[in-house]
Formats: structure tokens, C-alpha cells, sequence
């Protein structure tokens, strides 16, 4: 990828604080709550509605997503809080390059030190704060935050015993990324955990004649048959709600443990839901109403 040039990245950076300060979020996005265990080496660091995970292994932690801006102070605080070092983090990944998923990257990133990994397609919006996004405007923007790899579809990422594989699951960006890693349970069995990328249809998006990305159809249909073929035991996603992740650790804390969050049936069904409100907003555009 070409480099920003240093005016270029001040001008880049300056418009997007001057555009995240007329922007106001959604509460929930960003209201800290306690860090919670998912499962084995699986941590929740985010807030109340937008997600971040913690992998942690002795070799080094893998950290995806990481919200907006605002939210670096409260992934931070609750890495230290389960007893980890930011420091430790190596690698950084995205599954969507929305201002609510990666803004805080670059704070992350200078925190930590980690190497920021991201999918072909979506690490020209990192890297250039959301410019060149085929939805939002200036508006969305963030800080841009440099890209040290490309991710292709089918890579694994590894840090020591911690493997992730990448499926793109283009729509809601065009390198939405879904991603697979397997964990033991406190029982001793393997779990098949699935960080789903988002295949939501954002208000004012064009599914049919969208001239910024005449693919978009193509792609979500492709998004949703590869979300479906996954094996999913332990679904978790980039917005805590869509997996009721805070119902689900009180479950978890009240005595259920890793059950609370083996959720098959969970997982098809948010898939079914997105691909059908897919369907009907295409049905709609088609015929112009």
C-alpha cells in the first residue's frame, strides 16, 4: 500500500476530529462496563454495545475491534483489570472499517505497539481515516491509523497457540471480515467460535445501481452463503447486543459457565434475520419504493 505522506495524514487527521466532534453517539456505545470472559482465552474488553475481544496466550494477545474513539480509555482500563499488559498485544484486527469499530485503533496501536492487520479491501479506510468509504462522508470519518499487513481471504493469523482464520464477508464493507478460531471449554471439548462480520444494511446504502460499488449484491449474497457454511458453536460480534453478550455473562456469572455461551441456534438465527432484512430491503429497491 502507498504511504500517506506526513501533511497528507495531518490534514486526514485533523478533519476527522473536526467531524467526530459534531458527531454525537449512541450511550451505549460508549458506557464502560466490567470486563467478562467469553470462553478459555476469549475476553470481552469493550463497552456496553460495541464490542472488543481479547485473545490472550503467554506468547502474546490478539485484540479485535476497538470502537470509537472515546473507547480506547475503557479497553485500556479493562485489559488491566483481567490482570493484562497492553503491552502484550501483537496484533490488531478488524471485522469492519466503521468509525464505531476502529477509530480507537490507533490509540491501540500506539499503546501497544501491535501490528495493525486488516483485509485488502478495508485497509484503505483505516488507513485513510474512512475516506474513500462507498456510504459515509466526512461526517464518519476518524483517525486514519497505518496498516502493517494485508489480510486475504482464507489467511490465518497466528499469534503463538491463538489462530484466527479470515472469511470475507463483503456488503456492509467491502473487506467485512468474518472471523474463526476453535477453543477448549472448562470440560475439555473444542468449541468452534465465530467473530461474525457485519452483513446489516445501513440506512441510505443502494443495493441496486450503487455506481460507488456495483458489486454490493453480489457481495452480501456471497457474505451471507459463507456466514451459513461456518461451523458456529460460540457466535460473537462486533455489536454486544446482536449476541446478547451482557445477558449472556450474568448467565455465565451466575453459574452456567462456558454453556451460557454455546449458542448454535443463536448464531444461525442472527444470520437468517440479517439475510432476510437483506432480502426484503433488496425486494424494496427493486421496486422503487
Amino acid at each position: 500500500m502507498r504511504r500517506l505522506s506526513f501533511l497528507s495524514a495531518l490534514l486526514i487527521t485533523a478533519a476527522a476530529v473536526a467531524a467526530a466532534q459534531g458527531r454525537s453517539n449512541p450511550s451505549d456505545w460508549t458506557t464502560r462496563v466490567a470486563p467478562y470472559k467469553v470462553m478459555a482465552n476469549i475476553y470481552y474488553v469493550g463497552t456496553l454495545d460495541l464490542s472488543s475481544f481479547l485473545l490472550t496466550s503467554p506468547e502474546g494477545h490478539v485484540l479485535i475491534d476497538t470502537g470509537v474513539e472515546e473507547n480506547a480509555e475503557a479497553i485500556l482500563a479493562n485489559i488491566k483489570t483481567l490482570g493484562f499488559n497492553v503491552k502484550d498485544v501483537r496484533v490488531i484486527l478488524t471485522t469492519q472499517a466503521h468509525y464505531d469499530h476502529v477509530a480507537a485503533h490507533a490509540r491501540l496501536k500506539k499503546e501497544s505497539g501491535a501490528r495493525v492487520l486488516v483485509s485488502t479491501a478495508d485497509a484503505p479506510l483505516v488507513a485513510g481515516g474512512g475516506e474513500g468509504d462507498y456510504l459515509f462522508g466526512p461526517a464518519y470519518h476518524f483517525p486514519p491509523t497505518p496498516v502493517d499487513a494485508m489480510v486475504k481471504d482464507g489467511e490465518v493469523v497466528t499469534v503463538g497457540p491463538t489462530a484466527l482464520k479470515a472469511h470475507l464477508t463483503p456488503g456492509h464493507t467491502r473487506g467485512t471480515t468474518t472471523w474463526t478460531t476453535t477453543v477448549r471449554d472448562a470440560a475439555g471439548k473444542d468449541r468452534s467460535v465465530v467473530f461474525l462480520g457485519s452483513t446489516s444494511v445501513n440506512p441510505g446504502t443502494k443495493l441496486v445501481n450503487n455506481d460507488k460499488y456495483p458489486g454490493i449484491e453480489a457481495d452480501y449474497k456471497r457474505a451471507f452463503t459463507v456466514e451459513k457454511g461456518l461451523t458456529c458453536e460460540v457466535f460473537l460480534a462486533a455489536h454486544a447486543s446482536a449476541f446478547r453478550g451482557p445477558e449472556k455473562a450474568a448467565a455465565a456469572a451466575a453459574g452456567k459457565g462456558d454453556a451460557a455461551f454455546i449458542d448454535p441456534e443463536g448464531c444461525r438465527a442472527a444470520i437468517e434475520r440479517s439475510e432476510k432484512a437483506f432480502l426484503a430491503e433488496l425486494e424494496k429497491q427493486r421496486a422503487g419504493r
